[in-house]
Order: structure tokens, then C-alpha cells, then sequence
């Protein structure tokens, strides 16, 4: 008995001598990890794309409890069953193996254990005695420093399942897409058993000879009673099935975008969901596949709830070169057109500058030094607050940028964390019409807030977790910044949800399931980028076209390109029933044109009447079109002198008999040549006296002759007319518009070159203010 005791001391003593030598000798690593590939998965843990570390070899670190008990029941079972009670070798084992491969001259069965096994796929040796000898002290070295389920965590992510797939974790994903935490019955056998040969029994390339050892593993499980004889019988019933060897591209470009942003992280949880990524991807593939050459399309859904991405389409298609389909188009800085708009809208609404229906102007200013125009053709002189927005009027917003100002917008975009990208840095009124860079993201997140009470906040690509299920998808946690007021941003998403959806569908559309969406298109310069926006209470909805080298398409708008597609993808979303509520402070009232406060009693400038949403009751006055720090409301009320006998205009300078004053309410001089006859100054106010000769006579209208108006050019369609057109009634240099567009010269002549058959629009400005506007087709 003494010698037992004193030959097992010596054993244990020289055990402990040797792992104390192979511990300074060989110290122990860990590199489960090391260029361990990366995995992005969408919200509810299925992969979305898939990244192979630097050598080709895909291996996702896992932890025991993402993987499926059935999976550790199998494995341990066939491979190790005394596992957690060995110290790292089961001599009993080891001896068995021995005697049979000394019996038989060749190995009939293995004695090494999980451990022994973790031991040689981290610290390889010789396939000799000597390896075999240094394998086990490995072992013994493992299971001194680590715990049972710290050895079994390596194993679980090293294991090798044929080719350059590692760990069981990458081996589910490959060939049976879908993390380890599910794997079933039969698919758990498979897996356990895969090691043993990973070449000789791959499921993709020998399904019966994996089948037949995974009925094995079955057999082996049944007889110890690990699992119920039900369960191996309905597990043997299944036939290897497998998916072929491949990498998932569902979202491809959001994938890289996180490994990169994330790339400490082996498996990225994102918000996406991946049904409606793949609906959304053969739409706009689809969609795409019909317009020229070199365009592509980007989208981005949220919601608007936790400002969770749901789906990210970077590009209409990914390995598409001729489209450019690696370039991610969400996060491109491009014009971002007239999308920028109801933004000022709201803000100005905030600064009590207006009201829905607030009186603006339609007509190109003299005095500005900034000239636009319109998409439209022509101007429409009077317009609503809301009007203007809904019909992405420029003239309107660069009045309301010039009494906002630009660089304070620039400003509270940048104080919200959306900065726009200005060329000089310097913000200037063309930022209100697309002058300043932005990207479909930004825009989105924007828009996000019509939805969220007027506060933004960044928006969310992943969430915590991994392969397992994530606790909650609720909350944002996102820091989020007030942009403007709840009723502002109900008024603003109010007027772009009056909006008509579009009507050039390709593939039909059913409004019926359609939510209420505000929306909103835009068009950069020269047809560069074409923009939808849409808002509902669930979504937002960003959509962009163009072509991503930044050259011009076609001629062609929003509306008629973006537009359809962004209803299109709305009708992949599951139907809404409810809609954004309307804060308690927003209060209808009737206003009056051109004064623009609420209707009163007794004298007012009130020739119209109109019922506008505002914000507590405010209805400040209309914005005096021409532009003036000292005098940003215009006052209607005009005051002048009459002679009492005539009736006539006077002043005091002249040499007449008696006078009174006399006052009149009138309309902005440049809004003239569209408001009703009867309401025009030179109807309300008299003329001069012709007795006052101090007085200069301007009494007189600016007319147009060589044209008449509603006049009616008959052509064969293709010929080209010159018509000569001469302005009278005004001193000085003229400006002229033809559809909006100005043309050059400044003098009391022009000839105007119409080609094709349409409805024109001509409007004529003198430096004084007055003006002329007719109408004539060509058919």
C-alpha cells in the first residue's frame, strides 16, 4: 500500500514538474479569436453577410449558451462522456485505444479527449508518440489554468468542419443558415460528429456518408438515454439536406459599413429585418432595371418609434459595376434639391414668421441679387405658406430664407447633428434650394422628426447582442435635440401629406393600403440626383436616384423617377391603420389676404379669406416680398392725398385747392399681374390730378405690344416662330421672364424664339416695381 501511495506521489510530482516546465516553456494562448471572421446578422440573429478573416477562414466566436443544448448533449455524449470528471486524459481511454491499436495494427479508436483535442488544434504536433506525449501534457497544462466550460468554449470555436470552416458556429451558418442556438435533433448529430472527418464527410459533398455517421452519433445517444427513442427515430427520418457553400449578401453594403465601424465586434447584431431587406432589394433591382444606363438608387427605412434601421439599401445592385453597386449612395453627399424646404417651413412657423397660410410671393424680386427659378414654368405670383410647399415653389422659401435667415438654418440643422456640407462655409439663400451637400441618411433622419415631435436623433444600426435573442428593440437610447416644436412639425408634416401621391406608377398601386404619408420630392441641378421622403407614423422613407459618377441624367424630376418608387416600397411594409396626432395648441383660424392676421372686425385688408392652422392663436402679418431688415412685414394700408374736388391724387407740393387724405389697403406691388382686377392699385387708388405738374406722371401701366394676351400661334409643330415684343409705360432697365426663365437684355425690346407646341408665360419687371404678365400658347 506504502508503495502505491509513494509511486502515485512521485507520478503527481512529476506531473506537477512538467506542467511547471511547460508552463514557462509553452505558456498557453488563446486564439479562438485571433482573425476570427466577422458575421452581421439582422434584428432577429439571421445573417445578413458574412466575412472571412484574413487566411479565407470563417470562424464567429460563440459561447456555450449560444449554442443549442442539443448540440453539447451530442457532442459530449459521442465524443467525451466523463468530460466534466477527467482531468484532461481518460487514462482508461487512452489505454483502450492502445491495446486495440497494438492488436490490430492500426488505430480503431481514439482516446483522446475534448481537451486532448482543444490542445492539438492550438498547439499542433507530430502525429507521433512523442506529439501524443506533449498533447497530453498540453491537456494537463488546459485544464490546470482554464475551467470544463472555458476548454469546451475553445472547442466549440475551433473545431474544424471541412474546408475553411471553424467552429460550429460558422459551420450551422454555412451549411445550414441559421445560428447554432436552433439547430434540431438531427442537425445537432450532424454537427457533433463533422470533426471527426471533416473532409471525408462533409454534407454538401458526401451527404450519405454524413448521414450514416450522424445515425451513428443517433444510436449512440438512444442507447445511453440521453435523448428518447421518439426523438432519434424522427431525427433519422431526416434526410441530409444542406445549403451549398455560401456567403449571404442581403444587405451587403451595411454590412461593411458596420464590420468597419465595429470592428473589435465578431458578430454584429444590426436593426435590420431581413423580409423586408429582400423585398426592398428586388424592388429597387427591379425598378432599376428599366432606367438608363449607369443609374442606381439608394432607400432607407426606419422606425420612427427607436430610430431603429430596418432596412438599407445602398445600392440598386451591389455587384451590378456598371452601376456603380459597391458605392453606398445612403451616406453619399449629393444636392439634396428642394428636400431641405419644409424644414425652413417649420422653423419659420416656430419664429412666428408664418402661418399655413401665410401670404408669399411667386415672382422673381428686382432688387435681389440671387435669381431663381422655378421647375415649373412661369410663376404664380400669390401663393399659401403651404401651397409653396406643397409645390416646391422656390421664389417662396428664398423670400422666407432671406427673413429667417440662411445661416441660422445651416445653424439649427448643425445644432440637431445634421450639418449640411457648404461649399465656402458660408451659408448663403441657395442652401433652401439644394446649394449645399447631404446625404439620403441625413435627410432621413431629418424627416424622422415630423413623426417624433419635432426632435432628432441619430439613427440606430445595431444592437446589443449576438446570436441570441435581443431582450428589447424598443428603445432607442439615442440622445435626441429638439428641432422645432411639436405643432410646427405636425403643421409641416400636415401640408406634405395633402400631397397626391404620384401618378406615374409602372407597377400599379392600390391606395387603399397606404397609410397617410407626408412626402416630398427634390431635384438637383442638371438632373444630377433625383429625392422622395415620406413620413408616416411607423416609417420614414428615403428614397434617392441618380447616377453615383455625379453625371446628369435625362431630364427628369422627382416626382416623375423617385416618387412612384418610394409608394412602391410603401406598400411592402405591413398596412397602417393609425396616423400622427395632432397636438392639442394647434388652433384653425380665418385669416385675410394680403394682411395675413385673423379676420377682425371693422376696417382690414381681408379680399380673401383663408383657414390656416397656427400655433397658439399666432397669425403674424404677410412678409413684405421685397426683402428688408428694417421692414420684414408688409403693411397694406397706403395713404395718399386727394384733391376734394377731383377725387384725384395730390400732393402737397402742388399748387391746387384744398385736400384731405385718404388711405386704401392694397396688394404688394409684384404680385399685381395675378391678383383679380378689381383689387390692382391702379383700380383703388385714383390717378394724379393732370393740374399737379410737379408731380412726374407714373399713373401710367407697362404694357406689352407685337403680343396679346391668351393669344393663340398656330405651327406645324416643328417650325420656329420669332416674335417681337416691345414693353411701354416704364423708364429704365426691364427684366424679362419667359417660363421663368430670365432672358437676356434689359432694354424695351425683345424677340422671343418659340419652338414647339405648349403654353407660355411671359412676365416683364421694370426696376420701379411695376409689371406685366401674359399668357399665349403655341399649337
Amino acid at each position: 500500500m506504502r508503495s502505491v501511495i509513494k509511486y502515485t506521489c512521485c507520478l503527481l510530482c512529476l506531473i506537477a514538474a512538467g506542467l511547471w516546465i511547460a508552463d514557462r516553456a509553452f505558456p498557453l494562448h488563446d486564439n479562438s479569436e485571433a482573425g476570427a471572421a466577422t458575421v452581421v446578422l439582422d434584428r432577429h440573429g439571421e445573417p445578413l453577410r458574412i466575412f472571412a478573416d484574413h487566411n479565407g477562414v470563417w470562424r464567429y466566436p460563440v459561447s456555450i449558451d449560444q449554442v443549442s443544448p442539443r448540440y453539447i448533449e451530442a457532442l459530449l455524449t459521442y465524443e467525451d462522456r466523463y468530460f466534466y470528471q477527467h482531468p484532461g486524459v481518460n487514462p482508461f481511454s487512452l489505454l483502450r485505444a492502445s491495446w486495440q491499436w497494438i492488436a490490430e495494427g492500426r488505430i480503431i479508436s481514439g482516446g483522446s479527449t475534448l481537451t486532448m483535442q482543444v490542445a492539438r488544434l492550438h498547439y499542433p504536433s507530430q502525429r507521433s508518440v512523442s506529439g501524443k506525449l506533449q498533447q497530453i501534457l498540453r491537456a494537463l497544462q488546459l485544464e490546470w489554468h482554464l475551467s470544463k466550460d472555458q476548454i469546451l468554449t475553445l472547442y466549440l470555436n475551433t473545431a474544424p468542419f471541412g474546408g475553411t470552416i471553424e467552429g460550429v458556429q460558422a459551420a450551422s451558418l454555412q451549411y445550414l443558415q441559421k445560428p447554432a442556438s436552433q439547430l434540431r435533433f438531427s442537425e445537432a448529430a450532424l454537427l457533433a460528429v463533422l470533426p471527426q472527418a471533416p473532409s471525408r464527410l462533409r454534407p454538401d459533398r458526401h451527404p450519405k456518408l454524413a448521414q450514416q455517421y450522424r445515425d451513428k452519433v443517433l444510436d449512440r445517444l438512444l442507447s445511453f438515454q440521453v435523448w428518447s427513442e421518439e426523438s432519434v427515430t424522427r431525427a433519422k427520418q431526416e434526410n441530409i439536406e444542406v445549403w451549398p457553400l455560401s456567403n449571404p449578401m442581403l444587405a451587403p453594403i451595411l454590412s461593411r459599413r458596420l464590420k468597419q465601424s465595429e470592428a473589435e465586434k465578431k458578430v454584429i447584431r444590426s436593426t435590420i429585418d431581413s423580409g423586408i431587406q429582400q423585398n426592398f432589394s428586388d424592388q429597387i433591382k427591379r425598378y432599376v432595371a428599366r432606367q438608363a444606363k449607369g443609374i442606381s438608387a439608394a432607400a432607407l427605412l426606419v422606425d420612427n418609434q427607436n430610430r431603429q434601421v430596418v432596412s438599407y439599401v445602398g445600392s440598386a445592385d451591389f455587384l451590378n459595376a456598371q452601376r456603380f453597386g459597391h458605392v453606398d449612395m445612403v451616406t453619399a453627399m449629393r444636392s439634396p434639391g428642394s428636400t431641405l424646404k419644409p424644414f425652413l417651413y417649420g422653423l419659420a412657423l416656430d419664429d412666428s414668421l408664418i402661418h399655413s397660410e401665410s401670404l408669399l410671393a411667386d415672382v422673381p424680386i428686382v432688387t435681389g441679387q440671387y435669381r431663381p427659378g422655378n421647375f415649373s414654368q412661369g410663376f404664380s405670383g400669390p401663393v399659401s405658406a403651404s401651397s409653396a410647399l406643397q409645390r416646391s415653389l422656390n421664389l417662396p422659401f428664398v423670400q422666407l430664407i432671406q427673413h429667417y435667415d440662411s445661416q441660422r438654418f445651416a445653424n439649427k440643422l448643425d445644432h440637431v447633428g445634421v450639418p449640411l456640407k457648404i461649399p465656402g462655409g458660408r451659408a448663403n439663400p441657395a442652401i433652401i434650394l439644394g446649394g449645399a451637400g447631404s446625404s439620403l441618411e441625413h435627410l432621413v433622419t431629418l424627416y424622422s422628426s415630423f413623426a417624433n415631435s419635432g426632435s432628432v436623433a441619430p439613427l440606430k444600426y445595431s444592437i446589443a447582442g449576438g446570436f441570441e435573442e435581443a431582450a428589447s428593440v424598443n428603445e432607442s437610447g439615442q440622445p435626441t435635440r429638439q428641432l422645432m416644436s411639436p405643432d410646427a412639425a405636425w403643421i409641416t408634416w400636415n401640408a406634405l401629406a395633402d400631397i397626391d401621391p404620384p401618378d406615374q406608377f409602372i407597377d400599379g398601386y392600390s391606395r387603399a393600403h397606404l397609410p397617410r404619408i407626408g412626402w416630398k420630392t427634390g431635384t438637383s441641378w442638371d438632373y444630377r440626383d433625383v429625392w422622395a421622403v415620406g413620413v408616416s407614423k411607423r416609417y420614414t422613407l428615403g428614397v434617392w436616384l441618380g447616377k453615383p459618377d455625379g453625371s446628369p441624367m435625362e431630364r427628369t424630376m422627382g416626382r416623375v423617377l423617385a416618387g412612384p418608387l418610394l409608394f412602391q416600397l410603401y406598400q411592402l411594409l405591413e398596412p397602417e391603420t393609425d396616423t400622427i396626432t395632432k397636438p392639442e395648441g394647434i388652433v384653425e383660424q380665418l385669416i385675410c389676404w394680403p394682411d395675413g392676421r385673423v379676420v377682425m372686425s371693422g376696417d382690414q385688408a381681408c379680399d380673401q379669406v383663408r383657414t390656416a392652422f397656427t400655433i397658439t392663436q399666432n397669425t403674424p402679418r404677410t412678409l413684405d416680398p421685397e426683402f428688408s431688415k428694417q421692414s420684414r412685414f408688409y403693411s397694406p394700408q397706403y395713404n395718399y392725398l386727394v384733391d376734394q374736388q377731383s377725387g384725384l391724387r395730390v400732393t402737397r407740393e402742388c399748387d391746387i385747392g384744398s385736400m384731405k387724405s385718404q388711405s386704401d389697403f392694397v396688394w404688394p406691388v409684384a404680385m399685381e399681374p395675378w391678383i383679380s382686377k378689381q383689387w390692382r392699385r391702379n383700380v383703388r387708388i385714383p390717378p394724379f390730378d393732370s393740374k399737379c405738374k410737379t408731380i412726374l406722371q407714373t399713373s401710367a401701366l407697362l404694357r406689352l405690344h407685337g403680343i396679346n394676351d391668351q393669344q393663340v400661334y398656330h405651327t406645324n409643330g416643328l417650325e420656329v416662330i420669332d416674335v417681337d415684343v416691345r414693353a411701354e409705360g416704364s423708364e429704365g432697365n426691364l427684366n424679362w421672364y419667359l417660363n421663368g426663365r430670365l432672358l437676356e437684355g434689359a432694354g424695351n425690346k425683345q424677340t422671343l424664339t418659340l419652338q414647339g407646341s405648349q403654353t407660355y408665360q411671359l412676365y416683364v419687371q421694370s426696376i420701379s416695381g411695376s409689371s406685366v404678365q401674359i399668357e399665349f400658347s403655341v399649337l
